[in-house]
């Protein structure tokens, strides 16, 4: 079961800068929660010709690598050398060892060369069955998260794992609506106070919420917000696949521009025993 503060990440790391960036984050996390760091590399490989995989890497390269991947984390990590699709093995890694979250850096790319190139970070954000969080700029305390809330059931569950993590790391808890039609948003902040009374009461004990109401696209109006706050969190849910390829969801909008870092929190669906078997867990919002 996932959990916040957590007890073992997975940092995924390929000797960029983005990648130095998502150790830096991941480690003063692991600090400050006593957590254990699996630093996972992976050797990318395309299918032959042949339709055959290719050799694994000799031995004496892993080894040379796993040397310097030590160095660069001060021997502070398990080092973790893997081959194949990056994302796939990233995710396939991270459910086999039960890993409460994954941390990983983002190009930020948008537009045409987002297409054609890719991000790793959101294909793992897509998938992942434990929260994720792409990392960005210097590490600073965390002293005021924002959670986004548009009164859906996943968004009231991304304010309530928001407010776990914000009573774990003694920050205040700032919950947003932002609405382009203010007419049919009923009483914001009345219904944000509700849904936060639902939460579990030691999260509430623990957790001081303030309530802030914007007239804005959403995406745009999250990231005019997030000026005054260390953290976003944001839900990672269903799309239609067609609307995710040409615009993107909110939380990859966001995820592209904002220069703080944004986890993301995987909604929980329905899990099948093969599924359990194989090491998809589901998340709690607060200790365990």
């Amino acid at each position: 079961m996932s959990r916040f503060p957590p007890k073992k990440i997975l940092v995924a790391y390929d000797m960029s800068d983005v990648s130095r960036t998502a150790w830096r984050h991941a480690a003063a996390l692991a600090e400050n929660g006593h957590a254990t760091l699996d630093v996972v590399y992976v050797e990318p490989w395309q299918m032959g010709a042949d339709l055959m995989p290719p050799p694994g890497p000799a031995s004496w390269r892993t080894g040379e690598l796993r040397k310097k991947i030590l160095r660069a984390v001060a021997g502070r990590a398990k080092v973790v050398i893997l081959q194949g699709d990056p994302a796939r093995r990233i995710l396939s890694y991270a459910r086999l060892h039960r890993c409460d979250l994954i941390v990983v850096g983002t190009h930020g790319r948008t537009g045409l060369q987002r297409v054609m190139l890719g991000s790793v970070a959101e294909e793992i954000i897509r998938a992942s069955p434990v929260p994720v969080l792409a990392a960005r700029g210097a590490v600073r305390p965390i002293r005021s998260i924002l959670a986004p809330v548009n009164f859906t059931d996943y968004a009231e569950f991304g304010l309530g794992y928001a407010a776990g993590a914000a009573a774990a790391m003694k920050a205040d808890l700032t919950a947003l609506h932002v609405t382009d039609d203010p007419v049919w948003s009923g009483n914001p902040h009345f219904r944000l106070g509700d849904a936060f009374k639902r939460l579990p009461l030691e999260t509430r004990r623990n957790c001081r919420l303030e309530v802030e109401v914007s007239a804005d696209e959403v995406a745009e109006g999250i990231l005019s917000a997030r000026k005054r706050h260390d953290w976003i969190v944001l839900v990672a849910h269903e799309k239609s696949r067609i609307k995710d390829a040409f615009f993107g969801t909110t939380l990859e909008r966001v995820l592209r521009k904002s220069p703080v870092p944004v986890l993301s929190v995987p909604f929980p669906r329905r899990e099948t025993a093969a599924q359990e078997e194989h090491g998809h867990h589901r998340l709690s919002v607060g200790r365990s």
